[in-house]
């Protein structure tokens, strides 16, 4: 049988609002009936009725995550990091893979505090998702990329990640270069690395990895088999995921193709995963811990040491960019050493 406020004030001989205060530690309640209440609750075992003070107070401490449906390292470590950091400010997290609408929905009737939604860069808001918006009385953090009105944003410079891993390879002497990945800023910042290394840009070291990936492969391996057997094959690759590397790895085995000696490998997203293989692999992308910080640091308008910098604040509406970083491990090999 639940026990309930009810129950506890008829046996305490008081009313509802004063069991009520007292085990919500509101003041109003002498101490003496308030240990006598707390006795009581403790006697019967009462589990407060979360949901009901939710329905009341239209706060939860709560924070709602609407996350993508596919499969990746990079989204399970992040929204671990996410869960850690909350928990430190005291708070719970929902996660909702439902259709964004729907999740939004959802968490409106939970009566989340604040909301964190993933989008891509490029990610416009239907006008479903702004209708449910518009209902939510919290904060919405936009994640990752896209933009939308009354919410803060916090993205991530993955252009000149890129950049920076070209460079890098082009310092340890690699002039022949290759990209598989989609046709994003990833993909300027790796050209843009090709030019000011001054190295040739070669059109059939980019093999296109096609939006839908996520249902299938990411890229065609007939391809990428004839870039890599052939006579003037890249000596290293830049994958602009490490969804792509899962399924390129698979065909580097099946050809014997070695990492580092035979191709050297850069990819982006730093998860914990990627440092398991026989050669840990160098890795470019944005720090996972501090992301999850600054997430939860702009929904509780607390900024943490080493945070991003503001790049735009309009009024309580924050927007910040956090770079990406170069860990170099052993996928990396130094051409011309001795």
């Amino acid at each position: 049988m639940t026990v309930t406020i009810k129950d506890i004030a008829k046996l305490a001989g008081v009313s509802h609002p004063t069991v009520s205060r007292a085990l919500n530690n509101d003041p109003g309640v002498n101490d003496e009936t308030r240990r006598k209440i707390l006795k009581i609750a403790k006697q019967l075992n009462y589990v407060p009725n979360l949901a009901a003070r939710r329905l009341a107070e239209r706060k939860s401490n709560c924070i709602g995550m609407i996350w993508p449906t596919f499969e990746s390292m990079f989204f399970y470590n992040l929204c671990k990091e996410i869960q850690y950091e909350a928990a430190k400010k005291g708070m719970t997290v929902l996660l909702s893979l439902a259709d964004p609408v729907e999740a939004m929905r959802a968490l409106n009737q939970q009566f989340v505090d604040h909301v964190i939604y993933w989008a891509v860069p490029e990610w416009k808001a239907p006008a479903a998702f702004l209708k449910e918006k518009e209902l939510f009385k919290g904060d919405m953090l936009l994640m990752g990329g896209g933009a939308v009105e009354e919410a803060h944003c916090l993205t991530i410079d993955r252009k000149h990640g890129i950049y920076e891993a070209v460079c890098y390879l082009a310092r340890e002497n690699h002039r022949e270069i290759g990209f598989i990945g989609q046709t994003t800023d990833k993909l300027v910042g790796f050209t843009q690395g090709i030019v000011d290394s001054k190295l040739e840009f070669k059109r059939n070291y980019i093999i296109p990895v096609e939006e839908s990936y996520l249902a299938g492969d990411a890229f065609d391996e007939e391809l990428a088999l004839e870039l890599l057997q052939g006579e003037q094959r890249p000596t290293a690759l830049v994958l602009d995921s490490q969804v792509v590397f899962f399924q390129l790895v698979k065909l580097l085995r099946r050809y014997k193709i070695r990492i580092p000696e035979d191709l050297s490998l850069i990819v982006y997203d730093d998860v914990p995963e990627l440092q398991m293989y026989e050669a840990p692999l160098t890795t470019i992308g944005p720090p996972l811990k501090l992301l999850a910080k600054q997430a939860i640091a702009m929904l509780t308008e607390k900024d943490e040491p080493g945070s991003a910098a503001p790049a735009r604040q309009d009024g309580r509406w924050r927007a910040m960019e956090v770079k990406s970083e170069l860990i170099v491990r052993q996928s990396v090999a130094r051409l011309g050493a001795e």
